[in-house]
């Protein structure tokens, strides 16, 4: 008779190991940039794992994950979405130059 341990798997019932992907890979799936896959791993959003000293993030953790829309990190300065005006108090901060070079801009995008 040939009696298997329960414990023992047979080679075809094995686990496969996790597709690991680089940052930059993780990044292209998710259309953002490695650095918000950088971001999101040392803010913790994203799990990860490290082999020999590289960073990996597993392919079935990536779905789950959403890129932090802008502003939303704290500590960080965000942009604001095209077609959302700017508040008037933000707009009284803005230097006098700034204010010359976004009117240039719209004019060149207007022509």
């Amino acid at each position: 008779m040939n009696h298997q341990d329960p414990e023992q798997k047979s080679s075809s019932e094995k686990e496969t190991p996790p597709v690991l992907l680089t940052p930059a890979e993780a990044a292209k799936r998710k259309g953002v940039s490695r650095a918000a896959i950088y971001a999101a791993i040392a803010e913790e959003r994203l799990p990860h794992v490290r082999v020999l000293g590289r960073l990996g993030v597993r392919e079935e953790d990536l779905p789950a994950w959403t890129p932090v829309q802008y502003g939303a990190r704290p500590g960080r300065k965000g942009g604001r979405p095209e077609g959302i005006p700017m508040s008037e108090e933000a707009r009284a901060r803005i230097s006098e130059t700034q204010k010359r070079q976004w009117a240039q801009k719209k004019q060149s995008k207007a022509d």
